[in-house]
């Protein structure tokens, strides 16, 4: 579930120590921003700089933007009419610059179409005004209905307490940054069975003209609809002069989830001397217009397509584009609802590309917007060491600000392939940025609301292709396995992990991999100098080696994911360890505090952040009860299935009880300790069992590393 930063306080702090080993800040030292002609490129990549037209990526993305279902506000969504046009003028447009075997492959997923909605009432001056709505992934119609609109607050189980919402809409604010995910609020209304929940997301950055929306992960039949902060101003102050806490409007909607429907990934490639592949991806899917996310992907990626062909370019590796649907949502009633077109494609459609998959870019988080300075590069670990060498004198010539996410993220299509077994870059975002602050999954993803940056488009352009040639130029992945377990060996807390053998074996496979990282290194120089040479023979010699190599990289690096690879409650990439470490901590901290008789404490610091632990504080126990029973189920044919932490710590009835006693000054707390301590045990054997399986995986990952060696 994606939940807001309180949930898992805990949990994360263990993940942040790991990427504080490899996350570096690199200060633009440009007297102009974007400005990189004090880096010096190969010739081949100069003529693509050379042929780029970034007025046609413009083109690209402009129409891409004003595709959509909804008249009034767009969205392009998995399975939708709007999607089949953009895919349709993505696989024209591929055809007309030149791409090869363009490719339109079906997918099958949960679809949702968005055809609008709105409502219309008497405002606090008695003038008739008509409010656009915004959509979430649930089912609702209505034709002109006279419902009654009631606020309540953050829609909460204690707002709810004395009002009767049945038939209605609930008007709530909610930040689903830093309090809770938009299904609970919405499931809760429908427990109370209201008709539905108009939800004005509350911004980091104010600006009362913005509707959000987000993936709903949860049911269709729960359904929600997302309002502006000047439209629910608006809404109160009526509610108000009415006099009896609610008011009469007008309802319209057609917003409908339709299970098992086909989405599209459309793709085309220029063909190179083997069958290595680099893929350079986007997802052509979006919220209201999603001029940035991530129809600029889909411009920027096609722009960098068409400057190849028009340089001339003849790559060694086959240069794959491909642009996903479904990336914001594609799985009703999922805590793993997006991504679910990149997931079908990988695993389903096209299974065989991992073998032979050399690299992946993909385009979605740096958006181009005016102001805009900070960026960020999300990259594997085992990536970032050669990364680093391509983007460092770039970014310094640039006049940006850049940081590295590391792991990279779930919350992008890459991921997928990645779990594959393919190594994977993405464009991300920066340490303050406007775009996520201001307009991301809002109607402001315009660049007719917030304004386009040329300067920063070019940029894009040039570092994001600057990749794919460096990865063309190689001959075998540059990869560096040392710097996972490097890593992995920082999220142990030795205070609850006592196991020597799991740090010495963790010992082992950095040792295991530093040869490989050699091996490989010396295998790219030396067949750059006898390019550089011309020695043609030996640099084809050097190439077959290369191509053996590079699928032994692939079993190991596909291997590392199925070993280490974990999911925690919030579906972010941890190591196996840290989520049953976390529980334990959350546990002792929750235990010490009850017999210092401090209830809130416990429950606010430390039973908060296991599993829906924050959740039951706010919501009645059946809306809360709802997704954690379905968790497991619900994570069933996503990328999520099978990775994931099971949730399996229950705390809610505990803290439940603990609340209860702080309001009627209860001090005795026995009973909730004993419930703890037998949990704390729990756990603590079950860390046990994960430390054992980890050190399991990395016997056979130091056997793996050690033959290639």
């Amino acid at each position: 579930m994606k939940k807001s930063k309180k949930v898992t306080a805990l949990l994360l702090s263990a993940a942040m120590i790991v990427s504080c080993l490899t996350l570096t800040a690199c200060g633009g030292g440009g007297d102009e921003v974007g400005k990189s002609d004090a880096v010096e490129y190969p010739e081949d990549f100069q003529a693509f700089l050379d042929a780029l037209d970034t007025d046609f990526s413009y083109d690209v993305d402009k129409a891409i933007s004003e595709f959509g279902d909804d008249l009034a506000l767009g969205f392009r969504s998995a399975g939708s009419s709007a999607e089949k046009e953009t895919a349709a003028y993505i696989e024209k447009t591929m055809n007309e610059i030149g791409l090869e075997n363009v490719t339109v492959d079906q997918t099958n997923l949960d679809g949702w179409t968005f055809n609008g909605a709105n409502i219309t009432f008497k405002n606090a001056d008695g003038k008739d005004q008509k409010i656009d709505l915004g959509g979430y992934q649930t089912t609702i119609q209505a034709d002109n209905e006279t419902v009654k609109v009631v606020y309540l607050k953050k829609g909460t189980a204690k707002d709810y307490e004395g009002v009767d919402v049945t038939g209605k809409l609930v008007l709530i604010d909610i930040n689903q940054n830093e309090e809770w995910w938009i299904n609970s609020p919405a499931y809760q209304a429908h427990v109370k069975g209201a008709k539905a929940v108009l939800a004005n997301t509350e911004l980091p950055v104010k600006k009362n003209d913005r509707i959000g929306t987000q993936d709903i992960c949860g049911p269709a039949d729960a359904p929600a609809l997302g309002i502006s902060q000047k439209d629910t101003n608006a809404l109160k102050k009526a509610i108000k002069a009415s006099g009896n806490n609610e008011i009469e409007v007008t309802f319209n909607a057609d917003s409908v989830v339709t299970e098992d429907v086909q989405s599209q990934n459309v793709w085309g490639e220029i063909p190179g001397k083997t069958d290595e592949v680099i893929y350079m991806m986007a997802h052509m899917d979006g919220y209201f217009h999603s001029f940035y996310d991530d129809a600029s992907g889909c411009g920027l990626l096609l722009g960098t397509a068409k400057a190849m062909l028009d340089s001339g370019y003849e790559p060694d590796k086959t240069i794959r584009f491909i642009c996903h649907g479904a990336e914001e949502w594609g799985k009703t009633d999922s805590q793993a609802d997006w991504a679910m077109g990149s997931y079908k494609q990988s695993t389903e459609v096209h299974p065989e590309w991992a073998e032979n998959a050399f690299a992946i870019v993909n385009i979605d988080g740096a958006y181009c917007v005016k102001d805009e300075s900070t960026f960020g590069i999300s990259t594997a670990e085992e990536l970032y060491n050669y990364v680093d060498t391509i983007a460092a004198p770039m970014v310094e010539a640039s006049g940006y600000e850049y940081r590295y996410l590391i792991p990279p993220s779930t919350y992008k299509e890459d991921f997928n392939y990645m779990a594959c077994g393919i190594p994977s870059i993405a464009t991300a975002k920066g340490e303050e940025t406007v775009f996520y602050d201001t307009a991301y999954h809002t109607n402001a993803d315009s660049d007719e609301v917030v304004e386009f940056d040329q300067d920063a488009w070019l940029w894009m352009h040039t570092l994001y292709g600057r990749f794919v040639y460096a990865f063309d130029d190689l001959a075998a992945r540059p990869m560096d396995f040392g710097t996972r377990f490097k890593a992995m060996k920082k999220s142990i807390n030795k205070d609850l992990v006592a196991d020597q053998e799991l740090v010495d074996k963790i010992d082992a496979a950095i040792e295991a991999a530093s040869p490989v990282t050699e091996k490989v290194n010396q295998l790219n120089a030396d067949y750059e100098a006898a390019l550089v040479d011309g020695d043609n023979d030996k640099a084809s010699q050097l190439r077959q080696e290369a191509i053996a190599l590079n699928l032994e990289l692939h079993k190991i690096y596909k291997q590392v994911q199925d070993e280490l690879l974990y999911l925690d409650g919030e579906l972010s990439i941890v190591f196996p360890n840290e989520t049953r470490q976390a529980n334990v901590e959350n546990l002792q901290g929750a235990i010490t505090a009850l017999k210092d008789g401090d209830a809130e404490t416990a429950y606010n610091d430390y039973l908060s952040g296991i599993n829906n632990g924050w959740y039951a504080m706010f919501f009645d126990k059946e809306s809360v009860d709802y997704f954690n029973d379905g968790y497991l189920e619900g994570l069933e044919g996503t990328w999520a299935e099978g990775k994931a932490d099971p949730m399996d710590c229950y705390v809610d009835d505990i803290i439940r009880s603990l609340m209860a006693k702080v309001e009627s000054g209860d001090k005795d707390f026995s009973a909730e300790i004993a419930e703890l301590e037998t949990l704390e045990a729990e756990q603590t054997e079950l860390l046990k069992q994960v430390v054992q399986k980890e050190k399991a995986g990395l016997d056979t990952l130091i056997e793996m590393l050690s033959g290639l060696a």
